[in-house]
């Protein structure tokens, strides 16, 4: 757990223990950030769910759940409840993966408290940036809650271009005529990436919304253009989501229509084959059946057939190779 204040923007920034950050709060002297990773304790719910914070004891539990909750935003007396995930692009053995961490805002009037597990690069860019750029703590609560906001929907389009490169490598991967099963599953497991994508950052684009679009507690006028610019962001976001699911539906039909197709090359061989031995099965067959006297039955027929069986291979073939059955 670690804490930082702003009480103005000429004091810049300052890291207090966090008696001292709950004093200010009680106080509601400047601004304070109460940063807390991995799940609550019983300690730290006792101490959120009283003064000055007094969360409610349902938002305290959904921020105690680990990663099962979707995105949302909870409006309640003094302060509102948001949560959102980040999400961290990793290579699997199948292609890329998308891992996730969920990250809970409670924001009221002169503080936010954040909660998530591990160590989401999100917090960690906007903490450190916090010391740099005053403006970020000293304009309100609500604006510190965009600031988060927006570099997690930043990190939603910075990993939209390693989705790129794998939708390239699997347009690739189903032209090529050596591609197995393993290239279906990489289909499969890809576009159930791209829905859990939008399972994530659809319900995020609708509490946005629901933030810009009524009387919302805490929201001042001059935070609600930066998160309509967010809300704008993800509803990109999503089209391009759409149009990736799309891609990867086609990309399949392309590969079974391929695999399909060179199967249908191979029944072809098979059949012009098993074709051109019909005549000859009969030849043979004919002239070798054991009856006694056969009035064919000497040295000359026999290399006549052989002649014979040649020649109307060489027929075949022709016949085909002019009307192009290869």
């Amino acid at each position: 757990m670690q804490a930082k204040v702003c009480q103005s923007k000429e004091a810049g920034v300052q890291t207090v223990s966090l008696e001292e950050a709950v004093a200010l709060v009680g106080k509601g002297q400047g601004l304070v950030w109460l940063d807390i990773a991995g799940p609550l304790t019983a300690e730290q719910r006792e101490l959120l769910g009283k003064p000055p914070f007094n969360f409610h004891e349902l938002a305290l539990e959904d921020a105690s759940k680990p990663d099962g909750q979707r995105a949302k935003v909870e409006p309640y007396d003094d302060h509102f409840f948001l949560v959102m995930h980040s999400v961290s692009p990793a290579a699997g053995d199948g292609g890329l993966v998308l891992e996730w961490n969920e990250i809970d805002l409670f924001v009221g009037e002169g503080y936010l408290v954040s909660i998530h597990r591990g160590d989401p690069p999100e917090i960690s860019q906007v903490w450190r940036d916090a010391d740099r750029r005053p403006r970020i703590m000293g304009s309100g609560s609500d604006m510190l809650a965009y600031f988060l906001l927006d570099t997690v929907v930043d990190g939603y389009i910075d990993t939209i271009d390693g989705i790129e490169d794998e939708l390239d490598s699997l347009e690739d991967a189903v032209v090529d005529p050596k591609a197995d099963e393993a290239t279906v599953h990489r289909i499969f497991d890809f576009k159930r990436e791209l829905i859990h994508f939008r399972k994530k950052a659809g319900p995020l684009r609708e509490a946005i919304n629901e933030m810009t679009s009524r009387d919302f507690p805490l929201v001042t006028s001059g935070t609600l253009p930066y998160l309509r610019d967010v809300y704008d962001h993800l509803i990109r976001l999503s089209d391009m989501l759409d149009s990736y699911r799309d891609i990867l539906t086609g990309a399949l039909d392309v590969h079974l229509s391929a695999v399909s197709n060179r199967l249908n090359e191979i029944m072809k061989r098979l059949t012009l084959v098993a074709t051109i031995f019909m005549p000859l099965t009969f030849i043979t067959g004919f002239w070798g059946m054991n009856f006694a006297e056969l009035p064919v039955g000497s040295r000359i027929w026999m290399w006549g057939s052989l002649l014979f069986m040649a020649v109307v291979s060489m027929v075949m073939i022709i016949i085909f190779q002019t009307r192009k059955y290869k």
